[in-house]
């Protein structure tokens, strides 16, 4: 029997879901569903949206999938499917919850048929599967958290060097969509609400323009510091924000080798489709039926 993998990407505001052709490696186009998630709901709103999303992919598909692989952010017992998500400005509805079983009863699925990953190492799993396995690559996601990962002769695995001490806090407080925004609003900025809208009115708000300086200024720090101790000879950036590349990363490339630090800078070329053909990869339905 051909085993077949709903596969799902859970950010920080939003779920992509899709059924993944685990033979080809690819998600199958016509299931792709995204949608919209406020992080700040009580728990029943969040996973009710959760699992509409899942249950709409697999209904687009029109068969039912034999496993569910969830890439999903941290901190979380991923080997027990339960929530440790707290006071991260997401997701505080959840801690503590059996994410497992609710996702394993609506899929009317065996809970060991569910499977998650972190969100950094499957992202970054999904986007090794283009590079040269040989490369050493430090993966980094931009989004409403920062998410990082570490692929090496095959293997993935999370750093979390989104918890590292930064500045006064740690790096998740400046090099994340509230950082940005923080620093925004610092300068008097207001009526902006993300960083897709802030980099829409960098041609003619002074402020917005700073605020994208700095956040390339606090990646040149963060991304200087690290791959002096992990040697990666590619460093690739994902997340929502690196949608907006063309305007920080061409800076970040030219302080750091101004700074002497040798290293490639690669944008991510999958998008969410990353995390999701990522996190189906550590599927293994035979060790999984053991």
């Amino acid at each position: 029997m051909q085993e077949t993998v709903l596969g799902a990407d859970v950010g920080g505001s939003h779920i992509t879901a899709a059924v993944v052709d685990m033979e080809h490696h690819a998600v199958i186009p016509h299931s792709l569903v995204r949608r919209k998630i406020d992080p700040h709901a009580s728990a029943s709103v969040i996973t009710d949206a959760w699992t509409a999303a899942l249950v709409a992919a697999e209904e687009a598909w029109g068969n039912k999938c034999n496993y569910l692989a969830v890439s999903m952010p941290g901190p979380f017992d991923y080997e027990r499917g339960i929530s440790l998500i707290k006071g991260m400005n997401k997701y505080d509805a959840l801690y503590g919850m059996d994410i497992r079983q609710i996702f394993a009863a609506c899929m009317q699925l065996p809970a060991k048929h569910v499977h998650f990953r972190n969100d950094a190492e499957a992202f970054l799993r999904g986007e090794a599967s283009r590079c040269n396995e040989k490369d050493r690559i430090f993966g980094v996601t931009l989004g409403t958290g920062l998410g990082s990962a570490l692929f090496d002769q095959g293997e993935v695995k999370d750093l979390n060097l989104g918890s590292s001490a930064f500045l006064d806090g740690i790096a998740e407080d400046y090099i994340s969509t509230r950082g940005i925004l923080s620093f925004y609003r610092s300068l008097g900025g207001n009526d902006i609400d993300d960083v897709k809208t802030l980099v829409a009115h960098l041609h003619h708000n002074t402020k917005a323009e700073q605020a994208i300086k700095q956040l390339a200024l606090w990646l040149v720090d963060f991304l200087s510091a690290h791959i002096a101790e992990l040697k990666p000879n590619v460093v690739i950036i994902g997340g929502n924000i690196s949608k907006a590349h063309r305007f920080f990363l061409p800076e970040v490339s030219r302080v750091l080798g101004e700074r002497g630090v040798p290293v490639t800078i690669k944008v991510a070329e999958m998008g969410e489709q990353a995390a999701i053909l990522g996190a189906a990869s550590f599927i293994n339905p035979l060790k999984n039926n053991k």
